[in-house]
C-alpha cells in the first residue's frame, strides 16, 4: 500500500467554507472518501474540491479523516489555518486546546484589550 497523503476536501456548491481533511493514496480516492464526510455529504462527485495538504501528511494516525474533536487533530488543523465556526466571542474559545495557535482567538483577545 502506498503512503497515504492528506487532502483538504469541500463542497464547491456549498454556501459555507466547511472543509475537512482526508487521507488517501490519490486525489480521486480522496474525492470518493469526501462524499462520506459531513463537509461533502450532499455534494455531487464532480463538485468536490480536493486540494493536497502535504504539511498534514504526518498527522495520519490510522483514521481516514481528521477529527476536529480530537485535540491532536484540532491543534494540527489550527496550526495550518483552519478554525472553528464559533463566533469570536464564544465562551468555548477560552477552553479550546488550540487557542494558542488560533488567529481568531488572537483577534478576540486584541479586541477585548
Amino acid at each position: 500500500m502506498s503512503k497515504l497523503k492528506a487532502y483538504s476536501v469541500r463542497d464547491e456548491q456549498s454556501d459555507c467554507d466547511y472543509s475537512t481533511v482526508v487521507f488517501a493514496e490519490t486525489r480521486g480516492k480522496a474525492r470518493a472518501l469526501a462524499l462520506s464526510t459531513d463537509a461533502c455529504e450532499w455534494a455531487e462527485f464532480k463538485d468536490v474540491r480536493v486540494l493536497r495538504v502535504p504539511e498534514l501528511d504526518e498527522c495520519y494516525r490510522g483514521r481516514w479523516e481528521m477529527d476536529w474533536n480530537n485535540p491532536e487533530d484540532r491543534i494540527a488543523l489550527v496550526k495550518h489555518g483552519w478554525h472553528c465556526s464559533y463566533e469570536i466571542d464564544d465562551p468555548e474559545c477560552e477552553s479550546c486546546e488550540a487557542k494558542e495557535w488560533c488567529d481568531r482567538y488572537d483577534e478576540r483577545k486584541r479586541e477585548s484589550w
